[in-house]
């Protein structure tokens, strides 16, 4: 049994995923078709514990309620994801795959209470960003959330620039964190291919050498040089960036990082130690912006290899997620069986997977309190960032 009764700090889940196919509140999500058809889509039901015969907006809210209602945890922040945003800033939700209407959230809260923290999505191509985010501020939001494939965000365009610094200081002269997702993305495709590479940071050889072999299907090569000259000039205005997922690969052991997937774990580790989270600063310090990274679907067997890089990272840099209903493993069992069920899930094996009994949230805590003892990343996001 899981306590936090040694520990008055508050142990946050700050990576929770909520959706809605749209069938019965189609005001506040909705999933394509495309993507309700999918593998990906069949296994988060699964670990979601979503009969896929009998998916709706009641059922999936149903799970949703019950997995954070008995939940451990002590808060849990679900996030919004805002539709795409075309480049004249008008609203598309017919681009995007998957959104989820920051309402949505609200109503999770009004349902479950305090328990429910708000993960706010606004578009950075919205005209009306700043006076969107100002309100969900007002409402109790935590955070904002990117996710740049899906939500087809250049981090290189000069609104990203102007976002990231107008959050620097947009709760009341204080930083209004931004997460952002970097890195692969596989839960939430584009519906343009081409902008599959807009969550990353880098762009090796490698990544050029692999976008030939995509044909006609190729991706934008991200301006690399520009994207870090926009990430800077926010965290120079006072930003806090946090980095999902540590910019990992998802598929690609630590010994072919980079070779088989994508990384941008290197270029994470650098705005972690160059920006660090400093409880307190002085001098021309002090208005400089923080960088974080979390640790959501990491509970798996081939980030598990990920484990003694991710430990040489600053301590007081780290956040604990789930990712939740992303696929969580009992790492702290066999190894070479979860291997096999891993690759059994890539290969269309449903009848493989293995579903932890347990909350998913519990055992994703569990299992990396298994791994990392005593690390501060559990009560980081309680201490230095909620409600400050």
């Amino acid at each position: 049994m899981i306590s936090n009764a040694q520990n008055p700090a508050k142990v946050i889940d700050m990576h929770c995923h909520v959706g809605l196919l749209g069938d019965e509140f189609p005001h506040w999500g909705k999933m394509s078709d495309w993507y309700t058809n999918q593998l990906v889509f069949k296994v988060f039901l699964l670990f979601g514990s979503v009969d896929p015969d009998d998916v709706s907006d009641r059922t999936l809210r149903q799970a949703t309620e019950k997995a954070i209602g008995e939940t451990v945890l002590d808060h849990v922040v679900c996030l919004a994801l805002d539709p795409v945003y075309d480049d004249s800033g008008e609203r598309r939700e017919d681009l995007s795959h998957l959104w989820v209407d920051n309402e949505y959230v609200l109503d999770l809260r009004r349902t479950l209470g305090e328990k429910v923290l708000l993960g706010a999505s606004v578009h950075p191509y919205d005209p009306k960003f700043k006076e969107r985010v100002k309100f969900y501020i007002d409402n109790g939001a935590v955070f904002l959330k990117w996710l740049p494939s899906a939500q087809q965000i250049d981090l290189a365009d000069e609104r990203v620039k102007d976002a990231l610094t107008f959050l620097g200081t947009a709760r009341q002269g204080l930083p209004f964190p931004l997460l952002l997702h970097v890195g692969p993305e596989y839960a939430i495709p584009s519906t343009d291919p081409r902008t599959s590479s807009y969550d990353f940071l880098t762009w090796t050889w490698w990544d050029r050498v692999r976008n030939v072999f995509r044909g006609s299907k190729k991706w934008h090569p991200p301006k690399v040089k520009k994207i870090d000259e926009n990430i800077r000039a926010g965290l120079g205005a006072g930003a806090v960036i946090i980095f999902a997922h540590c910019g990992l690969p998802y598929y690609a052991p630590n010994w072919l990082k980079g070779v088989l997937e994508h990384s941008d774990f290197k270029t994470v580790s650098r705005y972690l130690n160059e920006y660090p989270a400093a409880e307190s600063r002085g001098g021309s310090q002090q208005n400089i912006g923080r960088c974080y990274a979390d640790v959501s679907a990491c509970a798996t067997p081939f980030r598990r290899s990920y484990y003694s890089d991710i430990m040489m990272l600053p301590l007081q840099s780290l956040l604990f997620g789930s990712d939740f209903p992303t696929p969580v493993f009992e790492l702290s069992a066999d190894l070479n069986e979860n291997v096999d069920d891993f690759n059994a899930i890539i290969d269309g094996e449903l009848d493989r997977i293995i579903i932890p009994e347990d909350n998913l949230m519990d055992v994703n805590y569990r299992e990396l309190r298994h791994f990392f003892p005593d690390h501060p990343m559990f009560t980081n996001f309680s201490t230095q960032l909620h409600n400050r």
